[in-house]
């Protein structure tokens, strides 16, 4: 899809469709519009047919009597709370209209709307919430394609064409690449392997330039990195850390972790039925991982980014980990395996422990860890857990930014006593049940690995996969992260 601006005068511009703003309670603001087409606005207003709350939409013909053959006002709400997010919103909204009626073009007056941002701010949201609003899968369509209509190109009108121009070039590079992570966590299983992901970082390495180096099981084994492999003992599928790099030189310096279980079976704690169907979006920590190193690279952001990508399946073969094994991680920590199905939090251990030797100025790892996050946080925000007040911070406002938003989580020394081993050093389940504060003993238990560097969990087991849609983001992979991750790299100090 192409995103191209334009000064013309919206009464004057050639289009199939034409979408115009208006706010709640304000009236309308382009009479030459509404002369053109009758008074037909005016009398939409008067009659309260149209009154501007959010979403609402009214949509009137020009008959022959303007350049547009339609014109779709659409209500923004009440100006006081218009920000960012809601131009996200409402122009993924309006894309989706103009496709559902077969539009392959269409004009958009979104960015005229008289808010406190800037031009470029205002189209970066904009391209962001078209892009990303416009997303299907289609991978594995083969019927009826000629039914699967896609948005050619959208125009947008400005009276700041550079400024402009700016925003939707880096809103469609987000929107664009986490459209790609996406696709990727939508994949399924039986192609979207631990292979499969690291040669799809391979493929970007090349493109882009940036430094790679991929840890098969001979490399994982010399390196005794027996939390990720015991993970991976069930599967036929060869276990993978992947390890990427960005600005090597730059005196910053970040390391982003993720969890890669491309499918979660739950082990030999199996998983009921019903739960494993979206399994294979366990591993949308690793995609929004390389996802961040993509446009950190494209970006060229003055910062050494380390992404690694910890990937694994977990299933239920004759060699997979049992209940009660006890393994020695690659920090030599020992941990009793209490569930199977605690199996994120294993492959985690190992490549936090990894980052850490690089010297990173901070570690963040991001992971659909628990079920637990959403029964505390639904499907709104992503579990922090952090041991350090500036990083916490960083990603709190990067999240308010982006609205990849996080909450935080205590991290207490009740949750590190109820992870401690019986047998071995560490468990990978709490005491008691086993489930309590889940979200946080998982967190609890990554923090164990880590020595001294400031470091965050992010637990996106309900922001990672949306059972329905919203908004700008259809149901199943989100790829939540990369927008977030950007915005705290951009702004890091």
């Amino acid at each position: 899809m192409k995103l191209v601006s334009k000064t013309d005068k919206p009464e004057n511009i050639k289009t199939e469709l034409l979408i115009v703003g208006c706010f709640e309670k304000e009236k309308f603001t382009n009479p030459l519009i509404d002369k053109k087409l009758k008074g037909a606005i005016s009398k939409a207003f008067k009659e309260k047919k149209f009154e501007g709350e959010f979403k609402q939409v009214y949509s009137v013909s020009s008959l022959g009597n303007a350049n547009f053959e339609k014109l779709l006002l659409v209500g923004l709400g009440k100006k006081k709370e218009f920000d960012l997010e809601k131009l996200r919103k409402i122009s993924g909204f309006t894309a989706k209209i103009a496709r559902d009626n077969k539009l392959l073009k269409y004009t958009s007056n979104l960015l005229s709307v008289d808010v406190k941002y800037s031009s470029d701010e205002k189209s970066q949201a904009f391209a962001e919430g078209t892009v990303m609003g416009l997303y299907q899968f289609l991978k594995y369509k083969t019927q009826e394609k000629n039914k699967i209509n896609e948005i050619k190109e959208v125009t947008v009108l400005t009276n700041d064409v550079n400024k402009t121009n700016k925003g939707l070039k880096k809103g469609e590079l987000l929107g664009n690449t986490t459209n790609y992570v996406r696709d990727l966590v939508n994949t399924p299983a039986c192609e979207a392997t631990p292979t499969y992901l690291a040669n799809e970082a391979k493929k970007w390495a090349k493109k882009e330039g940036f430094k790679i180096t991929v840890f098969g099981k001979k490399e994982l084994e010399k390196k005794k990195m027996n939390a990720l492999l015991g993970v991976g003992k069930g599967s036929s599928q060869e276990s993978k850390l992947v390890v990427m790099e960005t600005n090597p030189k730059a005196k910053k310096k970040i390391a982003l972790v993720g969890k890669g279980i491309t499918f979660d079976s739950g082990g030999l704690d199996i998983k009921p039925a019903s739960y494993m169907l979206d399994m294979k979006s366990d591993m949308a920590g690793s995609a929004a991982v390389l996802g961040a190193i993509i446009i950190a690279t494209k970006l060229k952001l003055p910062i050494n980014v380390i992404g690694v990508m910890a990937l694994a399946e977990n299933m239920l073969g004759a060699s997979a980990q049992r209940p009660g094994d006890i393994i020695t991680a690659y920090n030599k920590k020992t941990i009793e395996i209490i569930n199977t199905d605690a199996e994120g939090r294993l492959v985690l251990a190992d490549a936090v422990a990894y980052a850490e030797e690089k010297k990173p100025d901070a570690i963040i790892d991001i992971a659909t860890l628990t079920g637990a996050v959403v029964v505390a946080l639904g499907y709104s925000a992503a579990g922090l857990i952090s041991n350090n007040d500036k990083l916490k911070n960083a990603l709190k406002k990067s999240g308010e930014r982006t609205f990849e938003r996080v909450w935080e989580l205590p991290l207490w020394d009740e949750f590190r006593d109820a992870i401690k081993g019986e047998l071995a050093d560490v468990r990978n389940l709490g005491k008691g049940k086993g489930f309590e504060g889940g979200t946080i003993i998982g967190g609890t238990f990554i923090e164990s690995f880590i020595d001294k560097t400031p470091w965050a969990h992010l637990d996106i087991g309900g922001t990672g996969w949306f059972v329905e849609d919203q908004d700008y983001i259809s149901k199943g992979g989100t790829g939540y992260g990369v927008r977030l991750f950007t915005d705290l790299l951009e702004n890091w100090k």
